[in-house]
Formats: C-alpha cells, sequence, structure tokens
C-alpha cells in the first residue's frame, strides 16, 4: 500500500458530495488514505455573542460525520474527518500540505458558468502545493483498472 493521502473539501452540497464520491473511489484504486476535510466559518452578525464558537464547532463535526457516514457508511480506506474553523480557500490549502491530491466538487449549473470555477475552486487550484482534482456534481467515479 502507498502512503498517499488525499484531502477533500466537503460541505454537505451534492457538489462536495461528488466529490467525495469521487475521492474515495480514486484513493482506492491507489491504495491511499483520505482526509474530509470541512472548514467552518461563524457566522457574521451584528450582535456581540450572538453564537457560541464550541458549539458551531461541534455542529460542524456532526454534519461532516453526518454527511461522510451517509456517503460511505463502511469507508475501505483509511479516513479521517477534520473540521477547521477558517476561510475554506485557506484551510483547504492548509489541509493538503504534505497531501498527494486535493479534490473539490464544483457545481456547474449551466454551460457558461460550468466553464467558471467558484471562488474556493480557484483559489485552491491556484495556490494549492499538490495536483487539485474540480469534479461536478454527477460524475462517475472511476472504474477500476
Amino acid at each position: 500500500m502507498s502512503t498517499g493521502r488525499i484531502v477533500v473539501g466537503v460541505d454537505s452540497s451534492p457538489h462536495s458530495v461528488a466529490a467525495l464520491r469521487w475521492a474515495l473511489r480514486h484513493a482506492e484504486l491507489l491504495g491511499w488514505g483520505v482526509q474530509a476535510v470541512y472548514a467552518w466559518q461563524m457566522p457574521m452578525i451584528a450582535v456581540p455573542g450572538a453564537f457560541d464558537r464550541r458549539e458551531m464547532e461541534r455542529l460542524a463535526a456532526a454534519e461532516l460525520v453526518r454527511t461522510v457516514s451517509r456517503v460511505v457508511p463502511a469507508p475501505r480506506v483509511p479516513l479521517e474527518t477534520t473540521t477547521v474553523h477558517g476561510d475554506p480557500t485557506e484551510c483547504l490549502i492548509t489541509a493538503c500540505r504534505g497531501a498527494s491530491m486535493l479534490v473539490l466538487g464544483t457545481r456547474g449549473r449551466s454551460p457558461v458558468r460550468g466553464l467558471l470555477l467558484g471562488s474556493v475552486s480557484q483559489g485552491c487550484a491556484a495556490s494549492a502545493p499538490c495536483p487539485v482534482v474540480i469534479v461536478k456534481a454527477g460524475s462517475t467515479p472511476p472504474d477500476p483498472v
């Protein structure tokens, strides 16, 4: 088994679920592990103390575990879940240091919009220290070789 690691951004959206499926299938083919990363931020509100940071972190972690468990109840590769607080682009770039690959989902809603990347995908593709794979929702994971 290789020592590769795929980092995948997961936020419970259909496009991030497609990215998670792709990453898990690719990792299985290569004998690598997967790290699912959920980057969260405190809601912007004018009332100081309106949200408890620890509670927000707990909710983010629970949402990540719920999403991953729904997609892959019994993973066939090592699978780690990580929640981090901060800007998603910065958090994902930090998380993929030392990784073999970063996998992200993109909406690709229309022919024109499908040609454009979202700000997180674009920022990560420009700055990640490893190869970046962008997966469209509805994409089929790779077949076994």
